[in-house]
């Protein structure tokens, strides 16, 4: 294999992985250029069927790095990973009129460098990390104070409506105690008013009955005689 960097560096490689590089090259693009726990995540989450393969390559790149070239693998980066066509397995398959279709079932090589970062770009990782961390830590801050702040003034508006709401109610009990008022009193005056006709009605009706009979008494009188 060709040196890919002069930097201390360690490599690792699959031979015949059962994937084709067509396949296994989009993945490969995902982690290139991009540190060794960025790419262990992106794998992680990576959907593709070369993802789990290419994710033990670089592992294995790893261990080489930290055994055999004392290197820390958080201190490194994918510096170069490829894959090359392997053996092409050839398979046949029964076609109409006697004839037989040619299967490819291809495999790759692949290969994968992690190099270790200068000490500048080191350093440079470590502030950017710590600014970032910073940089999220207060905007979690501000959020945080954000959302209490929202808490208050919602705890606040709650309280208005519920004190609005009790002030509806005892005005409503209210006015329906002053309707429930009036419909009794008016309901005594017209008990009051029947009350003051009744005997007139019923001295019209003795009048009414006791010219009834002496009509009657009357009528007998002329039908004896």
């Amino acid at each position: 294999m060709v040196l890919l960097s002069s930097r201390p560096s360690a490599h690792a490689s699959v031979r015949n992985i059962r994937v084709s590089a067509f396949k296994a090259r989009p993945v490969l693009r995902l982690i290139q250029g991009k540190s060794y726990e960025e790419a262990v995540e992106t794998l992680k989450f990576c959907d593709r069927g070369a993802a789990d393969v290419i994710a033990k390559c670089l592992s294995s790149a790893a261990a080489n790095a930290e055994h055999n070239e004392g290197i820390d693998p958080e201190e490194t980066f994918v510096s170069a990973c490829f894959a090359d066509e392997g053996t092409t397995m050839r398979r046949w398959r029964a076609r109409a009129r006697g004839r037989a279709a040619r299967i490819n079932k291809r495999t790759c090589h692949i290969t994968i460098q992690l190099v270790r970062y200068t000490p500048e770009e080191l350093t440079e990782r470590a502030t950017r990390e710590a600014s970032s961390s910073s940089a999220s830590i207060e905007a979690r801050r501000r959020r945080v104070a954000a959302s209490r702040g929202e808490d208050a003034d919602s705890t606040e508006e709650v309280e208005a409506g519920v004190e609005a709401g009790v002030e509806a109610e005892d005005s409503a009990g209210d006015s329906e105690a002053a309707e429930e008022r009036e419909h009794e009193e008016a309901v005594a005056d017209t008990v009051a008013d029947m009350e003051k006709e009744s005997p007139a009605v019923e001295k019209t009706a003795e009048d009414d009955e006791a010219t009834t009979s002496s009509d009657d008494d009357k009528a007998a009188e002329n039908k004896g005689s």
